[in-house]
C-alpha cells in the first residue's frame, strides 16, 4: 500500500463546488471523525484532482452507516435527500441545485456475469478491489486513520502517470460489461492508452458471451453517455474505439457505417429534436435498421413494427420517388422527426431529405382558409384542395407572394376549380 500525505489546502482549489457544498463536506467530514468512521473521496475526483483537471462532483464514501449522520445532515437549511439505491448509496440535493452521492463503503459479489452485483456493507480496501480501473481506485481520506492521505493499493498513480488504463483484474468485464465502455469514455476524455489486460479481459468475456448478457437498458445507458456525457467533438474518436474494440459487435448489434457528413446531421438533430427523440436517433444512428437490432436497443414490440414498416416503404416499395413534391413532403411530414433525421443518413435519401429539414416543411402558403371562405370557396374539400396546390406552387418557386397566391385563387374560381 502506497500513501502520499496531500493537505487539503492543496485539493481545494480544484473543486469547482458551489459554497453551500465545500460548507456540507466541512459538516460531514466533523461528523464523520466525530462517530470514528473514515471518510474518503474516491474515483473520479481523486483521479482528476491529480490530474490537474477541475473536479464538478463528489463521490464520498464512508466506512461506516450513513444513516447514523444522516439525521443530523438532514437538520441542514437547503438540504434534500433525494433517494436511496439499493446499493448503499444516497443522492442528496443542495439548494443551489448540485447533487452529490453519499457512498457506502461496500463489497459486491455477481452472481451472474453482467448482473447487477448483490452489495454489503464492507472496509475501505474491499471498497477499492470492487472498482472498474486502477485509476478510479485511489482514494483521498478526509478523516483518520488516512486523513488528508492519498491511498494507492492497485498501482493506479503509475498507471495515472503512464496514462494507462488498466483493469483491476481479467474477470473485471465478466462482471460487468459496461465498465469496457466506460474504459473508452476514459481513454477518449483523458487521451490514455489501454492497457494490455483490456484485450484479455475482453477474452474473458467473450468465453461466457458477457456482452450479449447484458441488459437492453444497461446496454442503452452506456451509449447515451457517449452522446450526453462526453464532448461532442469526441463522438467520432469514442465511436471509433467502440468499433475497434468490437464492444457493440460483441452485444449482438449489427453497426451500419457512419460517415463524417453523419455527425453534421447529428448536430442538426440534437438542436431540433427533444431530449427524448434524440435519445432514439441516436440509438438508430449507430445500427442498421433490423428486427434484431431494434430489439437488442429495447424498441417495443409496437415500436419495432412501426420502424419497420416505415423502413420497408422507403427502402423496399420504391414508391417514394415516384409521388410529387407536395406529396413527399405530406408523407414526411406524418412521421416522428427522429426518423425523418435517421431517413437523411441514408445516401438514397439523404439530398432531398435534407432539404426538408432545412426548408421545404417550412414553406406554408400566406394564404389561410379564412382567406379563401372570404373570397367565396365554399367550406369543406375545395379549402384543402386549394391550400395544398398553393402550398406545392410555393415549396415550387411558381408563387412567391400572398398578393400571387390570391391572384392565382382568383383565376382558379373563375375556373371553377
Amino acid at each position: 500500500m502506497k500513501t502520499i500525505y496531500i493537505p487539503f489546502e492543496e485539493v481545494k482549489p480544484f473543486l469547482v463546488l458551489p459554497p453551500k457544498a465545500f460548507a456540507f463536506l466541512h459538516l460531514v467530514r466533523f461528523l464523520a471523525r466525530n462517530k470514528g468512521y473514515f471518510l474518503y473521496l474516491a474515483g473520479g475526483p481523486v483521479r482528476d484532482f491529480l490530474l490537474k483537471r477541475p473536479v464538478k462532483d463528489l463521490d464520498l464514501v464512508l466506512e461506516g452507516d450513513w444513516k447514523e449522520l444522516l439525521p443530523e445532515i438532514l437538520k441542514e437549511k437547503g438540504l434534500t435527500l433525494l433517494f436511496q439505491s439499493p446499493f448503499l448509496t444516497y443522492k442528496l440535493k443542495i439548494d443551489e441545485g448540485f447533487t452529490l452521492d453519499l457512498v457506502t463503503a461496500r463489497k459486491e459479489i455477481y452472481p451472474e456475469p453482467a448482473h447487477l452485483p448483490k452489495v454489503s456493507p464492507s472496509d475501505f480496501k474491499e471498497d477499492i478491489f470492487r472498482r472498474d480501473f486502477t485509476i478510479n481506485a485511489l482514494i483521498y481520506g478526509l478523516t483518520p486513520p488516512y486523513e488528508e492521505t492519498l491511498v494507492d493499493l492497485v498501482s493506479g498513480l503509475a498507471d495515472l502517470k503512464k496514462g494507462l488504463i488498466r483493469p483491476l483484474h481479467l474477470k473485471s468485464f465478466v462482471d460487468d460489461p459496461t465498465r469496457a465502455f466506460r474504459g473508452v469514455r476514459y481513454k477518449v476524455r483523458l487521451r490514455f492508452d489501454f492497457a494490455e489486460e483490456i484485450y484479455l479481459a475482453l477474452s474473458e468475456a467473450d468465453k461466457v458471451s458477457s456482452f450479449k448478457k447484458l441488459s437492453a437498458q444497461r446496454l442503452i445507458n452506456e451509449l447515451l453517455l457517449f452522446l450526453f456525457k462526453e464532448s461532442l467533438e469526441d463522438l467520432p474518436l469514442l465511436l471509433e474505439e467502440t468499433k475497434r474494440l468490437k464492444l457493440l459487435n460483441r452485444t449482438g448489434l449489427v453497426l451500419r457505417k457512419i460517415s463524417p457528413k453523419d455527425f453534421e446531421i447529428l448536430e442538426l438533430a440534437l438542436i431540433e429534436l427533444s431530449r427524448k427523440e434524440a435519445e432514439k436517433f441516436f440509438l438508430l444512428f449507430l445500427v442498421e435498421i433490423s428486427e434484431e437490432n431494434l430489439k437488442r436497443l429495447g424498441f417495443s414490440e409496437k415500436e419495432r413494427l412501426r420502424l419497420l414498416k416505415w423502413w420497408n416503404y422507403f427502402f423496399k416499395e420504391d414508391s417514394f420517388f415516384k409521388l410529387g413534391i407536395i406529396e413527399k413532403v405530406e408523407v414526411l411530414e406524418k412521421l416522428p422527426l427522429y426518423f425523418v433525421f435517421r431517413l437523411s443518413l441514408e445516401e438514397t435519401y439523404r439530398e432531398f431529405i435534407l432539404k426538408f429539414l432545412k426548408e421545404l416543411r417550412f414553406v406554408k402558403p400566406e394564404v389561410t382558409g379564412y382567406d379563401l371562405l372570404s373570397m367565396g370557396v365554399k367550406e369543406g374539400e375545395t379549402i384543402g384542395k386549394i391550400l395544398k396546390e398553393l402550398r406545392r406552387r410555393r415549396i415550387e418557386g411558381e408563387l412567391r407572394s400572398k398578393e400571387e397566391e390570391l391572384s392565382f385563387v382568383k383565376t382558379l374560381i373563375f375556373q371553377s376549380f
